[in-house]
């Protein structure tokens, strides 16, 4: 069986590669590597992109995930609003024997 790749010339080839387009058309695509000569493969990532940023149910999704911040790829303190140094390091108290929590929890 063969596949005949579906011509679109008349859509924009960028060589700009967006990070989560790839991504997502890595992830879709890594079932069929070896299935699909190096050429399928292109097609098919190339319609993925496509489909994923103009898309009416693809795009908006991919609006917003463009719109996150990056994640960060070290771990490490973040400040939050309304978090004082001290209430970040407060500890808990020892519960009393009797006072109905389970496991010191409040």
């Amino acid at each position: 069986m063969t596949h005949d790749a579906p011509q679109h010339d008349d859509l924009p080839i960028t060589g700009d590669v967006d990070p989560l387009v790839d991504a997502c058309a890595e992830d879709a695509l890594s079932p069929y590597l070896g299935a699909l000569s190096p050429e399928e493969i292109e097609d098919y990532r190339r319609l993925l992109a496509i489909f994923i940023t103009t898309h009416p149910a693809s795009a908006p999704l991919y609006d917003r995930l463009r719109a996150r911040p990056p994640v960060l790829s070290e771990s490490g303190e973040v400040a939050r609003e309304g978090a004082g140094a001290e209430g970040a390091r407060a500890t808990l108290a020892a519960p009393e024997p009797a006072d109905g929590t389970f496991g010191g929890r409040r």
